[in-house]
This record gives structure tokens, sequence and C-alpha cells, in this order.
């Protein structure tokens, strides 16, 4: 009875097994070009902004997990600011990115001195004229505010080897305040006697929640000029108006957005990368 039932089993395992190869091979090229698509898109969003979602992703990581609370109203924040700064310089200097990082006198809060950093894309034909591009590293070390110093570092990155008509200035800020304090900051600071101002466009947190409408952007200041402004750049058909001061946000820099969707929030970055870097260009044509 045994010997009768051992050649059935053979045969069974002989038809079965082929079929689990076919089906291991199914999976196998599934994975394959699964990975293969996920490293071509990654590789278009490479060419168009010049930043990889991975470097995007560590550059948060860095600043939520390993740097954390920055501010000078406490000792640990006041230790996160210092941190941020010296990664932001260690980023974007001469061993890594290759410019040239400047800093400000500062201004002094609690025994130390917290100064600005910034980096320029030196125009060609108007290097005197001045596009500031800013956002304040000081923040709660959630992941909304990291995203948005993220942003800028990625934006200097992308932007290194281009060439603009005017000089585009991205500018990292110690202290987060309001749109006209950061712009007083920017011009008295930030900028030499023999430099104009072009316009101001500044990236925020947002702290309400995300509006349900076709223009995720939002302004955060209410200066109507300037928001007119604002208006005419989204468009592409940009209005002479005299130092615009914008202050802008996005669903992407949300605290209570975006819960449990990491990858979902990252893709999305890029795509506003991608926006607030043809604007930039537009203004500094």
């Amino acid at each position: 009875m045994c010997e009768d039932r051992s050649p059935r089993i053979y045969k069974v395992l002989i038809m079965i097994l082929p079929v689990g190869v076919v089906i291991g091979t199914i999976v196998f090229m599934w994975m394959y070009f699964a990975k293969h698509q996920e490293e071509s898109n990654e590789q278009n969003v490479i060419i168009a902004t010049g930043i990889r979602i991975s470097d995007l992703e560590d550059m948060v990581r860095k600043f939520t997990v390993l740097i954390g609370l920055r501010t000078s109203e406490t000792e640990v924040g006041r230790i996160g600011l210092r941190q941020a700064a010296v990664t932001i310089e260690s980023r974007l200097g001469p061993k890594n990115l290759g410019l040239i990082v400047r800093k400000d006198s500062g201004e002094a809060a609690y025994g130390l001195l917290f100064k600005s950093l910034w980096v320029d894309i030196r125009g060609q034909e108007r290097a005197k004229e001045v596009v500031f591009m800013a956002v304040s590293y000081a923040g709660e070390g959630e992941v909304a505010d990291s995203n948005t110093v993220a942003t800028v570092m990625m934006l200097a990155s992308s932007l290194a080897n281009e060439k603009p008509s005017r000089t585009i200035r991205i500018v990292f800020l110690p202290f987060d305040r309001s749109p006209a304090d950061q712009k007083s900051w920017l011009r008295e600071r930030c900028l030499s006697d023999d430099e104009s101002c072009v316009a101001v466009i500044g990236l925020k947190t947002m702290q309400q929640a995300p509006q349900i409408s076709a223009d995720s952007w939002q302004m955060v200041n209410t200066d109507s000029k300037a928001k007119l402004w604002w208006e005419s750049l989204k468009k592409g058909d940009l209005l002479d108006t005299d130092m615009p001061n914008v202050w802008i946000t996005h669903p992407v820099y949300a605290t209570d957005a975006w819960q449990d969707k990491k990858n979902e929030r990252l893709n999305a970055t890029i795509g506003v990368t991608q926006e607030i870097r043809g604007w930039l260009y537009t203004v500094a044509r």
C-alpha cells in the first residue's frame, strides 16, 4: 500500500514544483521591476530639481531626531539652534556643496550670539540686485518645521550651479519672527550698502489646518501689494512692485497634516520645491 502511494506523491510533487518555480519567478520579476520603477522615478526627480528624495528625508531626520528643539528660550533649544547652524554651514559649505557660507554679526540672547547664515547664487548680469529666499532655522523639532529648513537647503543644492541674471541669496534666520521683522533683519544684516533688495520670499510652517482650495499655497502676511505681486508671480506675469515681502506656507509644512504619510509628504515636498525654484528664477531673470 505504501509502495503504491509513493509514486503518486512523486507525481504530485513533480507537478507542483514547476508551478512554484513559475510563481517564484513572477514574484521576483515584479519586485525587480517595481524597484527599477522606483529608482527611475527618483532619477527623474534628480534631473528635474537637482535633489534626491533620500537627501530631503535625511535632512528632515537630522533636524527632528538628531537636533530637535531649536529656540533661544531654553538651554536645550539654544544647543539645538547652534547645532542647526553648524549643520547648515557644513552641508552647504566648501567641503560639501562648495558654496561660501556667510554670516552676519548676530543678535545676542541669553549670553550667546545667534547669527543668520546665507549662500549666494550669484547673478551674472545684475549681481547687485538681490532676491531673498529666507527661512528660519528655529523650530520645535517637529517634521513640519524641519521640512521647511530642509526644503530651503535642498533649494540651495539644486541652484548651486545655476547662473541667474540677479543674485539669489538664500538665508537661514535664527529667530522665527513676523514677516515684517524678518524683512528688516534681511535688509539691515544681509545686504551690503551697494546692493538693492528686489524681493523677499520667505517660507514658514503652516500653523492652522490647511484650507481646501485649488491652490494649496497660503500667504502668511496680509500686505495687499505683496499679495498682488505674489498672485502675479504664480501666473508668471510679474508686477513691478517695490521690494515685495511675501511669506508663504503649504500643507507639506502643516503640523497636523500627513499623519503616518511620511513618503507622501516627502514626494509632495519635491513638487513644492520645484515650484519655489521656478518662482525664484522668474524674479531673478
